[in-house]
Protein backbone atom coordinates (compact mmCIF):
# COMPACT_ATOMS: atom_id res chain seq x y z
CA UNK A 1 0.00 0.00 0.00
CA UNK A 2 0.86 3.50 -0.59
CA UNK A 3 0.56 6.80 -2.47
CA UNK A 4 -0.22 5.09 -5.54
CA UNK A 5 -3.30 3.39 -3.87
CA UNK A 6 -6.42 4.25 -6.20
CA UNK A 7 -4.32 6.27 -8.39
CA UNK A 8 -5.14 6.04 -12.27
CA UNK A 9 -2.34 7.53 -13.97
CA UNK A 10 -4.33 8.11 -17.69
CA UNK A 11 -5.08 11.29 -18.46
CA UNK A 12 -8.90 12.54 -18.07
CA UNK A 13 -10.48 13.27 -21.63
CA UNK A 14 -11.07 17.20 -22.86
CA UNK A 15 -14.58 18.62 -21.58
CA UNK A 16 -17.23 17.52 -19.63
CA UNK A 17 -16.48 14.15 -17.61
CA UNK A 18 -18.88 14.07 -15.11
CA UNK A 19 -16.35 14.55 -12.11
CA UNK A 20 -16.42 16.60 -8.95
CA UNK A 21 -13.81 19.82 -10.01
CA UNK A 22 -12.51 19.04 -6.12
CA UNK A 23 -11.67 15.03 -6.70
CA UNK A 24 -10.05 16.31 -10.66
CA UNK A 25 -7.69 18.31 -8.52
CA UNK A 26 -6.93 15.86 -5.93
CA UNK A 27 -6.50 13.02 -8.75
CA UNK A 28 -3.88 15.47 -10.74
CA UNK A 29 -2.07 16.56 -7.42
CA UNK A 30 -1.77 12.51 -6.44
CA UNK A 31 -0.48 12.03 -9.46
CA UNK A 32 2.14 14.77 -9.39
CA UNK A 33 3.42 13.67 -6.10
CA UNK A 34 4.14 9.73 -7.06
CA UNK A 35 5.53 11.57 -10.40
CA UNK A 36 8.34 13.92 -8.00
CA UNK A 37 8.78 11.27 -6.37
CA UNK A 38 9.49 8.45 -8.45
CA UNK A 39 11.88 10.91 -10.97
CA UNK A 40 13.58 11.80 -7.68
CA UNK A 41 14.02 8.44 -6.57
CA UNK A 42 15.28 6.87 -10.34
CA UNK A 43 17.03 10.19 -11.68
CA UNK A 44 17.85 12.00 -8.31
CA UNK A 45 16.49 15.21 -7.05
CA UNK A 46 19.13 17.39 -9.03
CA UNK A 47 18.47 15.97 -12.13
CA UNK A 48 14.89 15.74 -12.00
CA UNK A 49 12.33 18.62 -13.96
CA UNK A 50 9.16 19.54 -14.25
CA UNK A 51 9.18 17.37 -17.49
CA UNK A 52 9.81 14.18 -15.61
CA UNK A 53 6.89 15.16 -13.40
CA UNK A 54 4.30 16.06 -15.97
CA UNK A 55 5.43 12.17 -17.75
CA UNK A 56 5.05 10.40 -14.95
CA UNK A 57 1.87 11.91 -13.93
CA UNK A 58 0.62 12.06 -16.97
CA UNK A 59 -0.99 15.93 -17.02
CA UNK A 60 0.25 18.51 -18.85
CA UNK A 61 2.50 21.69 -17.70
CA UNK A 62 -0.49 23.56 -17.70
CA UNK A 63 -2.03 21.75 -14.93
CA UNK A 64 0.83 21.30 -13.13
CA UNK A 65 1.90 25.13 -13.28
CA UNK A 66 -2.09 25.63 -11.78
CA UNK A 67 -1.09 23.65 -8.79
CA UNK A 68 3.06 23.86 -8.11
CA UNK A 69 5.35 26.62 -8.76
CA UNK A 70 8.01 24.40 -9.93
CA UNK A 71 9.94 20.94 -8.76
CA UNK A 72 10.89 22.33 -5.24
CA UNK A 73 7.35 23.09 -4.38
CA UNK A 74 5.77 20.02 -5.71
CA UNK A 75 8.72 17.97 -4.02
CA UNK A 76 8.01 19.79 -0.74
CA UNK A 77 4.52 19.07 -0.73
CA UNK A 78 5.11 14.81 -1.46
CA UNK A 79 7.35 14.85 0.98
CA UNK A 80 5.11 16.29 3.57
CA UNK A 81 2.44 13.34 1.83
CA UNK A 82 5.11 10.61 2.32
CA UNK A 83 5.58 11.33 5.56
CA UNK A 84 1.84 11.49 6.55
CA UNK A 85 1.60 8.07 4.37
CA UNK A 86 4.24 6.32 6.77
CA UNK A 87 3.29 7.84 10.29
CA UNK A 88 -0.42 6.47 9.32
CA UNK A 89 0.97 3.05 9.00
CA UNK A 90 2.55 3.70 12.13
CA UNK A 91 -0.33 4.42 13.61
CA UNK A 92 -2.22 1.77 12.22
CA UNK A 93 -0.06 -0.88 13.12
CA UNK A 94 -0.15 0.19 16.99
CA UNK A 95 -3.77 0.47 17.19
CA UNK A 96 -3.82 -2.69 18.39
CA UNK A 97 -0.98 -2.83 20.97
CA UNK A 98 -2.03 -2.45 24.60
CA UNK A 99 -0.27 1.22 25.74
CA UNK A 100 1.10 -0.21 28.99
CA UNK A 101 3.53 -2.66 26.49
CA UNK A 102 5.83 0.05 25.78
CA UNK A 103 8.31 -2.72 24.28
CA UNK A 104 6.09 -4.00 22.26
CA UNK A 105 5.54 -0.43 20.94
CA UNK A 106 9.07 0.22 20.45
CA UNK A 107 9.37 -3.60 18.38
CA UNK A 108 6.36 -2.74 16.57
CA UNK A 109 7.08 1.12 15.35
CA UNK A 110 10.06 -0.25 14.46
CA UNK A 111 9.59 -3.07 12.49
CA UNK A 112 6.40 -1.08 10.23
CA UNK A 113 8.53 1.80 9.63
CA UNK A 114 11.25 -0.65 7.83
CA UNK A 115 8.81 -2.58 6.48
CA UNK A 116 6.75 0.78 5.24
CA UNK A 117 9.83 2.10 3.50
CA UNK A 118 10.63 -1.37 2.06
CA UNK A 119 7.34 -1.32 0.10
CA UNK A 120 6.97 2.05 -0.47
CA UNK A 121 11.09 2.52 -1.94
CA UNK A 122 10.34 5.93 -3.40
CA UNK A 123 9.16 7.09 -0.09
CA UNK A 124 12.38 5.98 1.56
CA UNK A 125 14.88 8.00 -1.28
CA UNK A 126 12.81 10.71 -0.58
CA UNK A 127 12.70 10.82 3.11
CA UNK A 128 16.24 9.53 3.95
CA UNK A 129 18.30 10.73 1.09
CA UNK A 130 17.07 13.31 -1.51
CA UNK A 131 15.64 15.67 1.03
CA UNK A 132 19.38 16.26 1.83
CA UNK A 133 20.04 17.95 -1.30
CA UNK A 134 15.97 19.49 -1.64
CA UNK A 135 16.90 23.24 -0.13
CA UNK A 136 15.75 24.51 3.38
CA UNK A 137 12.11 24.24 3.43
CA UNK A 138 12.76 20.48 2.96
CA UNK A 139 15.22 20.80 5.38
CA UNK A 140 12.96 22.07 7.78
CA UNK A 141 10.21 19.80 7.06
CA UNK A 142 12.57 16.98 7.45
CA UNK A 143 13.42 18.11 11.17
CA UNK A 144 9.73 18.53 11.92
CA UNK A 145 9.40 14.62 10.19
CA UNK A 146 12.28 13.39 13.25
CA UNK A 147 10.75 15.13 15.61
CA UNK A 148 7.45 13.24 15.18
CA UNK A 149 9.60 10.27 15.03
CA UNK A 150 11.14 10.97 18.09
CA UNK A 151 7.87 12.02 20.27
CA UNK A 152 6.85 8.23 19.42
CA UNK A 153 9.61 6.93 20.99
CA UNK A 154 9.51 9.19 23.77
CA UNK A 155 6.24 8.23 24.75
CA UNK A 156 7.10 4.52 25.16
CA UNK A 157 10.08 5.22 27.14
CA UNK A 158 7.38 7.98 29.66
CA UNK A 159 5.30 4.16 29.69
CA UNK A 160 8.39 2.31 30.60
CA UNK A 161 9.81 4.74 32.94
CA UNK A 162 5.91 4.69 34.63
CA UNK A 163 5.83 1.29 35.34
CA UNK A 164 9.50 1.21 36.52
CA UNK A 165 11.17 -1.05 33.93
CA UNK A 166 13.62 1.81 33.21
CA UNK A 167 16.07 3.00 35.56
CA UNK A 168 16.59 6.84 34.59
CA UNK A 169 14.95 10.06 32.85
CA UNK A 170 16.40 10.94 29.64
CA UNK A 171 16.45 14.55 28.50
CA UNK A 172 14.21 15.02 25.32
CA UNK A 173 17.02 15.93 22.93
CA UNK A 174 18.17 12.20 23.56
CA UNK A 175 15.23 10.89 21.52
CA UNK A 176 16.22 13.26 18.58
CA UNK A 177 19.86 11.80 18.46
CA UNK A 178 18.04 8.27 18.73
CA UNK A 179 16.00 9.11 15.94
CA UNK A 180 19.26 10.64 14.12
CA UNK A 181 21.08 7.78 14.88
CA UNK A 182 18.04 5.85 13.07
CA UNK A 183 17.84 8.21 10.10
CA UNK A 184 21.71 6.98 9.71
CA UNK A 185 21.34 3.39 9.41
CA UNK A 186 18.33 3.60 7.14
CA UNK A 187 20.48 5.94 4.55
CA UNK A 188 23.56 3.80 4.52
CA UNK A 189 21.20 1.03 3.97
CA UNK A 190 19.71 2.98 1.11
CA UNK A 191 22.83 3.99 -0.33
CA UNK A 192 24.79 0.24 0.19
CA UNK A 193 21.96 -2.71 -0.23
CA UNK A 194 18.94 -1.14 -1.15
CA UNK A 195 15.94 -1.17 0.28
CA UNK A 196 14.78 -4.74 0.04
CA UNK A 197 17.24 -4.84 2.94
CA UNK A 198 16.18 -2.10 5.69
CA UNK A 199 13.98 -5.14 7.48
CA UNK A 200 17.48 -6.72 8.32
CA UNK A 201 17.80 -3.64 10.62
CA UNK A 202 15.67 -4.51 12.97
CA UNK A 203 17.66 -6.30 15.56
CA UNK A 204 20.26 -3.80 15.84
CA UNK A 205 18.19 -1.09 16.14
CA UNK A 206 16.00 -2.35 18.37
CA UNK A 207 18.69 -3.92 20.61
CA UNK A 208 20.37 0.05 20.46
CA UNK A 209 16.99 1.44 21.34
CA UNK A 210 16.49 -1.00 24.70
CA UNK A 211 20.15 0.13 25.28
CA UNK A 212 19.62 3.97 25.13
CA UNK A 213 16.80 2.92 27.68
CA UNK A 214 18.94 1.29 30.08
CA UNK A 215 17.20 -1.92 29.55
CA UNK A 216 19.76 -3.90 27.65
CA UNK A 217 18.53 -7.59 28.53
CA UNK A 218 15.28 -7.45 26.67
CA UNK A 219 15.76 -9.96 24.06
CA UNK A 220 16.50 -8.65 20.51
CA UNK A 221 15.63 -11.27 17.99
CA UNK A 222 12.16 -11.00 17.66
CA UNK A 223 10.61 -10.46 13.92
Amino acid sequence: MGLETGIDRRRLPRGTHGLDPADVVHSQRMRMYMGVLEAVAERGYTNTTVADIVARANVSRRTFYQQFRGRDDCFSAAFDAAVDLVTGYLDESVRDVPHTDWRTLIHTTLREYLRTLTDNDYCARALHLECLVAGPTVAEQRRRMKTRLAQRMQAAFNIGRTQGDIPADLPPEVFESLIGAIDDRIRDCLQLTGPHALPTLLPHLHAFTLALFGTPNWPTTAN
